[in-house]
């Protein structure tokens, strides 16, 4: 951890990540989504928009000699960092694709298992990037999403969207917005559809985000988004204190004797091709 004008910067953004965001909430989502898609021994297995790789290692876990990984995302940065960390954990091999999600560099029929945590709202064109998961799963494959409910679901990020939009301004929040931008399980079950997909599920599921000190996620958590950390370091000190004590009171009534508890909803969407 460095300081920069009295504010603490925790390294990385995939760093930050993995040390943070993946311990208080996305690894169980994680587990959560590898376990929803029911892996088998020997499965070749895809993951959309891997970011550090902690779905692909979960799965990684589960296919035997015989199975595949591959992670594939858009940031070059992440997935030199994925593969670091898959090694950092003796997880071999994984295979790791920088590209976009809808011009995949792979051929029809390759993949038993398609995986996409939190990645498909941020997608400018998401119907694109389901027919390209689609086109790369096996006759009979099967596809396990996730994406975050309502801003209001996922009080956490509609309070960092509402005081950072109100110090630093709107255009730093969109992050928040487009993470919660995909909610209406209706639109996104004609998505599907339409892209051939069938025995399409939605489920609803909850889970806590818990860390042992709000401070200290705070700033592990904003450290995962350089553009804002560069507005925070710009800051004057006393306001600064001033936007912090706020997100603090706010987030207050998610604090528990253990620290952070705050609720996160997603849909879990399951479905064939």
């Amino acid at each position: 951890m460095v300081k920069k004008s009295g504010w603490p910067v925790n390294g990385t953004a995939s760093e930050a990540y993995e040390r943070y965001i993946v311990p208080a909430w996305m690894g169980e989502w994680a587990q959560l989504l590898v376990d929803s898609a029911r892996i088998d021994i020997g499965n070749k297995v895809l993951d959309v928009a891997c970011g550090t790789g902690v779905v692909a290692r979960k799965a990684a876990r589960l296919i035997g000699a015989d199975g595949k990984v591959a992670g594939l995302d858009a940031d070059k940065a992440m997935l030199i960092a994925a593969k670091q960390f898959a090694e950092k954990e003796d997880i071999y091999p994984i295979e790791w694709y920088h590209s976009d999600a809808i011009s995949m560099p792979f051929g029809k029929n390759e993949y038993d298992v398609v995986l996409c945590q939190q990645g498909l709202q941020f997608f400018p064109d998401r119907l694109a990037a389901l027919q390209e998961m689609f086109r790369v799963m096996v006759p009979n494959g099967r596809i396990a999403i996730s994406i975050w409910r309502s801003l209001d679901r996922c009080p956490f990020l509609a309070v960092l969207a509402d005081v950072i939009g109100t110090y630093l301004g709107a255009h730093l929040t969109t992050g928040f917005h487009a993470s919660c931008s995909l909610f209406d399980r209706e639109e996104i079950r004609d998505m599907l559809s339409s892209t051939g997909f069938h025995d399409n599920y939605i489920r609803l599921e909850s889970r806590v985000a818990r860390y042992p000190s709000l401070e200290e996620f705070l700033s592990g958590y904003l450290s995962v988004f350089p553009f804002i950390v560069a507005k925070i370091v710009e800051m004057a000190d006393e306001e600064r204190v001033k936007m912090f004590s706020e997100i603090n009171r706010s987030l207050q009534v998610y604090v528990d004797d253990y620290g952070l508890a705050a609720p996160m909803e997603s849909h879990i969407i399951i479905a064939n091709k």
